[in-house]
């Protein structure tokens, strides 16, 4: 490693001598595990290539910061809480921890912490050493396993029959709860040979004959016989085993079925009537059989679509983020652009070069608030936190305050409105219905680059109160239109413009908060009118 790697952070500046770097390095950079080393107040000294690859970072862009600089910051604090007790106490610490990656992805690290110290001029520093193992997929494994163990057990558990297994050489080791309604005894005393004690002293010879002739050729066993309970009572079971061979032909296990036919023995004895019971139970089998297949058969179907519903909320949810991601960068990208060009600009600055910029800049503000604004509303829609609290206000001065608003940051479109016919007062949550007409203003800017005239109208009619806003511009095509309100869904013609495809659906939302309904009619190329509609039974007029 490269000696200046380690000696010193462009934005920091040094935090140890070249030559203890150094002997850091010589002794981690060879280290079996991904190994940090840490000052006292948790910026980073080392890391060692495994630790770099394991992060995904460049070692150059690491050193003299800290956590805070890469991780979210309740990771951050709680990392640095424990650097802190480590540095204090000098107590090691192993423990288990989740860890954001750079990719987003959370990752379960086993972690050892402890403290060392460094010589330096004044005496010797404390350092803490971080030595971590990435054990995300042993822990995956690890739920697998125990999902696979439970179904298992639920399938043994739910089995009208009793399910039973052997070793190679004949000993029963696991054995259905089924055997306990069967014998009366508890399940650890049917295992080895144990089983051999409930059976009829009758049969007993030549079903243990039977198993072991099994036992010794490979065949499959099937018997019929007595099986006794704790009070002396006999029913009738039959028992099936078939072996498990492995690439060599050798058995390594027996699987085995009990099956309780104490009625069918014993109406055999009575043919006339056994087959009538026998027919009867056969016709009520199966029909249990096709229900169950059937349940089987719409579980399937249910839950092959509510997994194919999840993938494609997960592919929403991805292209979301990336949508989200460019957002940001756009209008940080004009904020920045306007600030370099007022501290390059050497020349006397014009009082009207300076209201372009401060546009520039209160726009790109504007676009990112909506953007948080959005992001935070659709987050309580999503987990039912959103509240209507309505009070009397004026809707027409809400609007005229959303149109005048948009009009200075917009200054390349018209925005006019009619609105005298709206109610003087009205029973509205006016925040929320500010958001509604604030998004539909921006749309209609944003989807009418090309044509300046926007129209807001409001009317009654009847016990309903209609709010439109109307635009020219690209308008959508109607195969869009019934999808139009769904979270994340971007109409094809809006391909190329910024967006995050969650406005519409938070409008929809509030709406219909309130009692009312929103609607949309498009051509495309033609422009959009989207009318909002609030029920007057909810609204209380001003004396």
């Amino acid at each position: 490693m490269d000696a200046c790697e380690m000696n010193r952070d462009p934005a920091i500046g040094p935090v140890l001598p070249t030559s203890h770097r150094e002997l850091l390095g010589d002794l981690f950079e060879g280290a079996p595990r991904p190994t940090i080393i840490k000052d006292a107040t948790s910026r980073f000294l080392f890391l060692n290539s495994k630790a770099c690859e394991m992060f995904n970072l460049n070692i150059e862009d690491v050193l003299g910061r800290t956590d805070h600089d890469f991780l979210p910051a309740c990771e951050a604090e709680r990392i640095q809480k424990v650097d802190a007790e480590v540095l204090t106490t000098g107590e090691e610490r192993l423990f288990e921890e989740q860890v954001t990656g750079p990719d987003g992805s959370t990752r379960t690290l086993l972690t050892h912490k402890r403290r060392s110290f460094v010589p330096v001029p004044e005496g010797k520093k404390p350092v803490l050493i971080v030595v971590i193992s990435d054990i995300t997929e042993l822990r995956h494994a690890e739920e697998v396993l125990r999902a696979s163990e439970e179904h298992y057990r639920s399938l043994v558990e739910l089995h009208p029959q009793t399910p039973w297994v052997a070793d190679a050489k004949g000993n029963v080791v696991e054995v259905g709860p089924g055997w306990q309604n069967a014998s009366g005894r508890g399940i650890g005393e049917a295992l080895g040979r144990g089983w051999e004690k409930t059976l009829h002293p009758m049969d007993l010879p030549e079903v243990v004959a039977k198993w072991e002739s099994a036992v010794k050729t490979g065949a499959s066993f099937d018997m019929i016989y007595r099986i006794g309970t704790t009070k002396g009572r006999y029913r009738w079971y039959r028992n099936r085993a078939a072996p498990r061979l492995d690439a060599n032909g050798e058995v390594v296990r027996w699987y085995g079925l009990l099956e309780d036919v104490h009625d069918r023995e014993l109406a055999l004895k009575a043919l006339q009537s056994s087959e009538r019971r026998l027919r009867q139970h056969r016709d009520e089998l199966e029909k249990v059989v096709q229900a169950r297949t059937a349940e089987v058969q719409e579980k399937n179907v249910e839950l092959d679509r509510l997994l194919q519903h999840e993938r494609g909320i997960n592919a929403l949810q991805r292209r979301f983020v990336a949508m989200i991601s460019h957002e940001f960068r756009t209008p940080l990208a004009v904020i920045d652009g306007a600030a370099q060009r007022l501290t390059r600009t050497k020349a006397a600055v014009t009082p009207q070069f300076l209201e372009d910029k401060a546009l520039q800049i209160k726009g790109a503000v504007a676009r990112m608030v909506e953007l948080m604004e959005s992001i935070l509303a659709a987050g309580r829609l999503e987990t039912g936190t959103i509240a209507i609290n309505k009070e009397a206000v004026s809707l027409g001065a809400i609007l005229r305050q959303c149109i005048e608003s948009r009009a200075e940051i917009s200054k390349s479109h018209t925005i006019s409105h009619d609105l005298d016919a709206l109610p003087a007062l009205q029973m509205i949550d006016g925040t929320a219905i500010e958001r509604v007409f604030s998004n539909l203003l921006s749309n209609a800017v944003k989807y009418s680059p090309f044509s300046s005239n926007i129209h807001v109208s409001g009317w009654k009619e009847g016990r309903r109160v209609l709010v439109s806003v109307a635009d020219s511009g690209i308008g959508m095509d109607g195969d869009d239109l019934p999808k139009l309100f769904e979270p994340y869904f971007r109409a094809r013609s809006a391909t190329g413009i910024a967006g995050t495809g969650i406005g519409l659906n938070i409008v929809k939302e509030i709406v219909e908060l309130h009692g009312g309904s929103v609607s949309v009619r498009s051509v495309l190329g033609k422009g959009t009118t989207f009318t909002v509609e609030l029920p007057l039974d909810e609204m209380k007029q001003s004396a």
